[in-house]
Formats: C-alpha cells, sequence, structure tokens
C-alpha cells in the first residue's frame, strides 16, 4: 500500500462577503493568475421548468449577481445585485453558467453570463456590459467563449440548454451561437448528447479550436467535424444517455485522448472520434484521466452518482478495480445534511504528485459530500488535505427533498494554477471559504 500524504493548506481566503453559490477562475488582467468569479443565481432552478418545484421554490435566490475578486479578496467588480447574506439559497451552476475568454481578439478577457432568458457578455477588467442578448426560452444556462478570433458567421460564444428542453427540444437541447457581439450566427440546433459540459480545444488537428458539445467535435463555423463513432444519433436518448463530462489527456505523444462520462456508459476516445473502449454503469457522471499507477501509460477513473462506484480501467478498457466513494465529515456531518443525496458535477479530478526519481503519480481527487480526499492507483484512500477549522459548515435549514449541495453544503473542487507557476494546486471552496492546497512534498 503506497504511503499516505497530507498536503499542507497553502492559503485561506474568506469568500463569504461575495456569497458565491459557485466559484470560476480565469485570468482577467494578463498577470498569469487568476481572479476569481463568485457566481449568484439559481442557475438551471432559473427555468420555469424547475422553479416552481417545492425543494427549489421556497430558496429561489432574489437576484442573479456576479462578483470579481482578487486573490487577496480585493474586490474587482460588481454585476447585478447583490443577495441578501442573511438567507441561503438554491442553486446549481458548477462549470456551466459562466466563461471567460478573449471573444473579438482585442487582448481584453470578456466574461460570458448564460442566465436563462439572457447572455450578457462582461468586460473582465471592469464588469461593464460589452453586450446582452436574448434567448428564445428561460432554460439557457450553459455557455462556453472560443477564446479566438472568429470570422463571419463563426461563433464567439455557444450557450445552450443543459437540462430539459421546451416543445420539440429535448434533454439537453437546443444550442444557439453567438458573434462576438452576441448576434446569432447559427442555431438553434440539437447536437448529440450535448448535456452539462462544453470543452473548446484543437479537435481535428488543424489550426484553431472547436467545440467539444456532446460526443461531437464542432467548427466553430456549425459544421460537425466529428461525432463519437460508438454513438447512433437517431438512436441516442438524450435523457439517458448524455455526456455529463469528459476529461482530456494530452500523452507524451502528442495523441490526444477523451474520456467521456456518457450517463449509461463510460467512453474512451481519441481525436477524431475513434473508440477505444466503452463500458456500462449505473449513472456515470464524471471521468478522470491520468497516470494513477505504473502499470500502463495511464488509466480512465469514472466515478457513478450519487454513490459511487469509482472505477479504474487501463487503456486497452480492462477493469483494474471498483471502490466506493465514502463521505468523510471530520468534524462532524451537519445535522441538515443527515440522509441528503449530494449532486455534484465533475466530482472526480486528477491531479499530480511528485516523486523524488520517479514521473509524477495522479490522485483521484473526489469532492460529492464532505471533505475532499484522494485515491491512488491501487483503490486506497492515500491522500489528504490539511483540516482548517473552518471548514466545519453551520446548521441552517432546508427545505424536504432539497440536495443539500444546492444549498451550500458540501465542497467544490478544482485543479487551478493559483500562483502562475505552471503547476497546478487543489482549490477547495464552499460558500465561506476559499482553501488552496500544493504538491510539495515528495510521495513514494
Amino acid at each position: 500500500m503506497s504511503a499516505s500524504i497530507c498536503l499542507k493548506l497553502l492559503q485561506e481566503l474568506s469568500v463569504a462577503a461575495f456569497g458565491g453559490a459557485e466559484l470560476f477562475f480565469a485570468d482577467l488582467d494578463h498577470d498569469g493568475r487568476p481572479e476569481v468569479l463568485a457566481y449568484q443565481g439559481p442557475a438551471v432552478f432559473g427555468s420555469a421548468l424547475y422553479s416552481s418545484w417545492p425543494q427549489v421554490k421556497p430558496a429561489l435566490p432574489k437576484s442573479t449577481c456576479l462578483i470579481a475578486f482578487r486573490q487577496d479578496g480585493t474586490r474587482l467588480w460588481t454585476w447585478g445585485t447583490p443577495n441578501p447574506t442573511d438567507r441561503p439559497y438554491t442553486s446549481h451552476a458548477f462549470e456551466s453558467c459562466v466563461a471567460a475568454g478573449d471573444v473579438d481578439g482585442d487582448g481584453r478577457v470578456e466574461v460570458a453570463l448564460a442566465d436563462g432568458r439572457k447572455i450578457h457578455l462582461l468586460d473582465g477588467l471592469t464588469g461593464r456590459v460589452r453586450a446582452e442578448a436574448e434567448m428564445p426560452e428561460d432554460n439557457f444556462y450553459i455557455v462556453q467563449v472560443l477564446g479566438e478570433r472568429t470570422a463571419p458567421g463563426e461563433a464567439a460564444v455557444v450557450v445552450k440548454n443543459g437540462e430539459g428542453g421546451y416543445g420539440k427540444w429535448r434533454y439537453g437541447e437546443p444550442l444557439i451561437a453567438l458573434d462576438a457581439k452576441l448576434k446569432p450566427v447559427w442555431g438553434p440546433v440539437a447536437i448529440p448528447g450535448a448535456g452539462h459540459h462544453i470543452l473548446t480545444l484543437d479537435l481535428d488537428g488543424e489550426k484553431g479550436s472547436e467545440f467539444l458539445i456532446g460526443y461531437c467535435a464542432v467548427k466553430p463555423s456549425g459544421k460537425i467535424a466529428w461525432t463519437v463513432d460508438a454513438i447512433d444519433p437517431a438512436k441516442l436518448d438524450a435523457g439517458k444517455q448524455h455526456v455529463d463530462y469528459t476529461d482530456v489527456l494530452r500523452l507524451a505523444s502528442g495523441k490526444l485522448m477523451l474520456a467521456f462520462a456518457g450517463s449509461d456508459k463510460s467512453y474512451l476516445v481519441e481525436r477524431g472520434g475513434r473508440t477505444l473502449f466503452a463500458h456500462p454503469g449505473p449513472h456515470v457522471q464524471c471521468s478522470a484521466l491520468g497516470r494513477f499507477r505504473d502499470d500502463s501509460e495511464f488509466q480512465v477513473a469514472v466515478y457513478n452518482a450519487p454513490n459511487g462506484p469509482i472505477v479504474l480501467y487501463d487503456a486497452h478498457g480492462k477493469e483494474l478495480w471498483q471502490r466506493p466513494s465514502p463521505r468523510r465529515w471530520p468534524l462532524g456531518c451537519p445535522r441538515a445534511c443527515e440522509g441528503r443525496v449530494f449532486h455534484r458535477n465533475g466530482p472526480i479530478k486528477p491531479f499530480p504528485i511528485p516523486r523524488a526519481g520517479k514521473p509524477t503519480k495522479d490522485y483521484i481527487i473526489y469532492t460529492d459530500g464532505g471533505w475532499p480526499w484522494g485515491m491512488d492507483g491501487d483503490g486506497n484512500i492515500t491522500l489528504e488535505f490539511a483540516l482548517p477549522p473552518n471548514s466545519r459548515q453551520p446548521e441552517h435549514e432546508l427545505p424536504p427533498k432539497a440536495r443539500a449541495d444546492d444549498l451550500g453544503y458540501g465542497f467544490a473542487t478544482k485543479i487551478v494554477d493559483w500562483d502562475g507557476d505552471g503547476v497546478k494546486e487543489v482549490i477547495i471552496y464552499d460558500r465561506r471559504y476559499l482553501w488552496v492546497y500544493r504538491a510539495t512534498e515528495p510521495a513514494s
């Protein structure tokens, strides 16, 4: 068994004043270090499809607000009206409703905010509104920016529904493409398997980036460059077979690997859409690619929501093990959380730990209720994070049947280069604090 590692706390930052149900990270001023964007709003619960649910309606936020601040807590700007700080509100927004990048090639970073019926494009340094656009329905809460200069008729921003659809549109449909001024350029369209997660990267080996939407590589022109070859779009059940999450790994050879968490199956795919393997699962919610062990070049970890198991496959699709995913509350589980469901998007992340004289070793960081922990390639929980006293979460009332994380319980984890040195840190946060951990101790 591998020796246990406990990462030391690098920084604790109080973020309660910013009231964010979700935090997003982007370098807004080009100094090499990310600023933080605190999102206040309902996200998908703002749609009339969900806002009247009894577990949602009593705790809806009064407004949508976005606050940008620096790593020392200095506020840069506020867009919208902040919500009262004495009333927990419901939100489900992880990695969906905020995106940042240079949309028009002017060298400045813009921030795109999807707010259901409306899309806002803000100046990254000032929060000033650059453009706004009305959407045809109230369920457009997933947005992504290309981050490159585009030609006329090409998408600088794409925005979509990520849950139930209206009329002819199915789950996760439709998607609309906008130019740098938020004028529509193509769509609305249905993209096979489009669920909750959009990436931008070079997916066809040619110059420039594409959007990875569902099981498809989509060019800024709207042309689908390729679709995962294991998927038959005509037979796809949008509600039960959409993509919940995709992880990306570039091998030393330059080869690109894509691991899709496709609700009822996991897929390992290479650039061009060729499927290397696929495995069914009870609810494949997330994937993580990394070198978690030394007996193959890389492995694929898959998490099944809401309570596991975590499954590890080798690069050829051989199952190596399955493990439960216990929720750990070292300072005690809040009474309000007992018996409650947690349902985070992106609940597992790969994180590299240096080893003396050897290549780095990745760990599977788990965060879906309780304090995060890391699992090694043998399926043992051997990575821990030094526990801050302020991680004890206070008691507050929750509506019956509401998910605890939607009201601020539990934690979130993102892997971010916090200090701009090219080495990524682990960022753990809730609605009150943000904690930064760095891997500095060599692992055996």
